[in-house]
C-alpha cells in the first residue's frame, strides 16, 4: 500500500491508566471556545488521527506495517505521480499533537494533586526509518486502485448570500445567526471545541432550544 501523508495530529489512546479523551474531558479540553484561543488558526485543523475499536494509530504504525508512505501529490504524468517531501514533518506533526495533549493531561493531573499511574511505553512514538520516493509508476508498482480521500465540508448554498462568509460558511455569533430565528448546530467550533462531535451536541442543543423559546416568547 502507497499513502500520500498530510500534516495531522493524531491522538494516543490510552495515557497514564485512562483513556486520554477522559483527561481531556475534565482537564476543559473539549469546552474551549474559539474566544479563548491563542491562536485561532487551530480551528481549521484537521480532525486527528483515531482509530476504530478504542486504539492509537499514527503513520509510524503504518510504515512498520508495510505501507510505503509518501508526501502530497504534486503533479501527474501519464501514469507517473509525483509527490513533495513532507512525509517526515506529517510525522512530525502527528507527534506534536499526541505531545501536546498528553501534556495537557499531565498539567490537569499535577493541578488536581491526582494519583495516576506512570506514562506507559507506546510503540507509536518509537521512530521509523523514512526513505519516500518522489514519484513511481502506477504500472509499474502494480497499483489497482486509488483511494482518493478530499475529505468533506456544509454545503450552505441553499442560505442568502448575505448569511454566508465568502468561505460560503455561516455568519454567526456562537449558534444564533445574522436573521432573527435561525439557529446552527452541528458545526465545528460552533461554541466549543467539542461542537462538531457527539459530546458537544447537547449542550449546544440546550442553548439553541432555550433561544428558540425565548424568540417565540414561550
Amino acid at each position: 500500500m502507497i499513502l500520500a501523508t498530510s500534516p495531522v495530529g493524531r491522538l494516543p489512546w490510552r495515557h497514564r491508566g485512562r483513556d486520554t479523551v477522559e483527561w481531556l474531558l475534565e482537564a476543559g479540553f473539549f469546552d474551549q471556545r474559539p474566544r479563548d484561543l491563542p491562536d485561532p488558526s487551530v480551528m481549521g485543523d484537521a480532525q486527528p488521527i483515531v482509530a476504530p475499536g478504542g486504539r492509537s494509530l499514527s503513520l509510524p504504525a503504518l510504515a512498520r506495517a508495510g505501507a510505503t508512505l509518501v508526501g502530497r501529490p504534486v503533479a501527474v504524468d501519464g501514469e507517473r505521480v509525483a509527490f513533495d517531501d513532507s512525509p517526515a514533518a506529517n510525522v512530525a506533526a502527528g507527534d506534536a499533537l499526541a505531545a501536546r495533549l498528553r501534556l495537557l493531561a499531565d498539567e490537569s493531573i499535577r493541578r488536581r494533586g491526582l494519583d495516576a499511574p506512570p506514562v506507559e511505553p507506546d510503540e507509536h512514538d518509537d521512530p521509523v526509518d523514512l526513505d519516500p520516493p518522489g514519484s513511481f509508476d502506477l504500472r509499474a508498482e502494480e497499483v489497482g486502485a486509488v483511494v482518493w480521500c478530499t475529505g468533506f465540508g456544509g454545503d450552505f448554498s441553499f442560505i442568502d448570500p448575505s448569511l454566508v462568509t465568502a468561505e460560503g460558511t455561516p455568519r454567526r455569533e456562537d449558534a444564533a445567526g445574522r436573521l432573527p430565528g435561525l439557529w446552527y448546530l452541528g458545526l465545528r467550533w460552533l461554541r466549543r471545541r467539542c461542537s462538531g462531535i457527539l459530546y458537544g451536541f447537547p449542550g449546544d442543543a440546550a442553548v439553541v432550544a432555550d433561544a428558540v423559546r425565548a424568540h417565540l416568547g414561550g
